[in-house]
């Protein structure tokens, strides 16, 4: 998958109009014989550019309200499932192998580690997303289980309302509600990505590449002086990284 920061891919756009504007600059000494890099073409690359940015703006905005909703209604889950715990050990006539079952569920709701959690998963990230994703889906099905389990306790019934099984049930589907909300929201923000990808990055036919193959040509023109050519060579122009 790949990576690249959010202003990586503005400076490349702001940039390349830069350069388009260096070039239309040279007049009449700014002519390739290769249609890819005209001056034409050049521009209609770099409005694509800025749609496919804006439209992938306008996905990640549900995206992250989803996500920031999911993180809000998840950062209870882990004291409520100690709690439970609690209330089912001071439940009377609990079997010790049931509070040991009550216990191995909790665990595993608090298996996540703190340094593991992501409050946002980078967009740009898929695996990233992906295991988030993941990682919540397992939280909400084991703490399903334990709900599962402690509403098979005759003697649990707990005065606080946040612990009754009713209360519980209605909490989990609000979980699984909002973690399918994020789901729901990542793929057309993937989708955006993958065009605006497309457009900066694509080989030959990409932003990036265009504007390598413009400062080649603009080199090579004689009556270019060296002067001229320093207006677009020192335009910085990155790819995204790759990550394993």
């Amino acid at each position: 998958m790949t990576q690249i920061h959010e202003t990586g891919h503005a400076v490349n756009i702001t940039n390349f109009f830069t350069m388009i504007s260096r070039c239309q600059g040279y007049g009449v000494r700014y002519n390739p014989s290769n249609n890819a890099i005209k001056v034409a073409n050049l521009l209609i690359v770099g409005n694509n550019a800025n749609t496919t940015q804006a439209a992938l703006d306008t996905a990640k905005a549900p995206y992250t309200n989803a996500v920031n909703n999911r993180d809000n209604l998840f950062a209870d889950l882990d004291k409520l499932s100690t709690r439970i715990l609690n209330a089912v050990a001071t439940s009377t006539n609990v079997q010790p192998n049931l509070i040991d079952d009550v216990k191995t569920f909790n665990r595993k709701i608090q298996g996540i580690r703190k340094d593991k959690k992501i409050a946002i998963p980078n967009p740009e990230d898929h695996k990233q997303i992906s295991a988030s994703q993941q990682s919540f889906t397992q939280k909400t099905e084991n703490f399903s289980k334990l709900i599962a389990l402690v509403a098979t306790i005759p003697t649990y019934t707990p005065n606080e309302t946040e612990l009754q099984v009713a209360s519980l049930n209605t909490y989990s589907t609000q979980l699984k509600n909002a973690n399918t909300a994020v789901i729901a929201a990542t793929t057309p923000m993937l989708v955006a990505m993958e065009a605006r990808n497309t457009v900066l990055y694509a080989p030959t036919t990409g932003l990036v590449d265009l504007s390598l193959a413009v400062k080649k040509y603009v080199k090579s023109v004689k009556t270019i002086t060296l002067s001229e050519y320093r207006e677009i060579s020192g335009l910085i122009f990155t790819r995204p990284k790759k990550k394993n």
